[in-house]
């Protein structure tokens, strides 16, 4: 049997990615195994480009058209956090370190960007992961159909074993 030495949990805030970071938790606290909590974007927000680049001179402020308008200073450290993360990746990066406190765990937190079933597999053999771990949405129907589900997804693509958490 193969050793499972990095666990790689898929989270976005969800209940169903809430059971599957607990039960990385749990597992790895059997297997005595390194743990990664990986989140997933689609895209960079809109702060990650440079605004320079992609606003007019002259644009709309309120009832104010066409007229410049003039950046105002922020101190650094807020201007630091605002250019590296968006309020949701703070939001779920703090729910999930949160989580892993309570249980007395430390882990690797990490935000990645693109299609959600790519970007974990990718994350996964990237970081030399030997299980994926993952939450179930129970989504079903046309729904299901159309966009399939995130966990079968990431269970046909990757070539290491994937969990799916219930």
């Amino acid at each position: 049997m193969k050793n499972l030495n990095h666990l790689i949990v898929a989270f976005d805030g969800t209940k169903d990615s809430k059971e599957a970071l607990e039960l990385g938790i749990s597992m790895s606290k059997k297997l005595e195994s390194h743990l990664s909590v990986i989140y997933i974007q689609k895209e960079k927000p809109l702060h990650h480009l440079d605004q320079t680049s992609i606003m007019s001179p002259a644009h709309t402020v309120g009832e104010m058209r066409n007229y410049p308008v003039v950046p105002v200073a922020q101190d650094e450290a807020s201007s630091q956090v605002q250019e590296d993360k968006s309020q949701e990746e703070i939001e779920l990066e703090t729910e999930a370190k949160r989580i892993l406190q309570h249980h007395h765990m430390k882990a690797n937190v990490a935000i990645s960007y693109g299609e959600p079933s790519d970007a974990i597999v990718s994350y996964a053999q990237e970081n030399n992961g030997d299980l994926i771990i993952v939450g179930n949405r129970n989504i079903s129907g046309l729904k299901k159909l159309i966009f399939g589900s995130v966990s079968e997804k990431v269970s046909q693509l990757s070539t290491i074993p994937v969990l799916i958490a219930k």
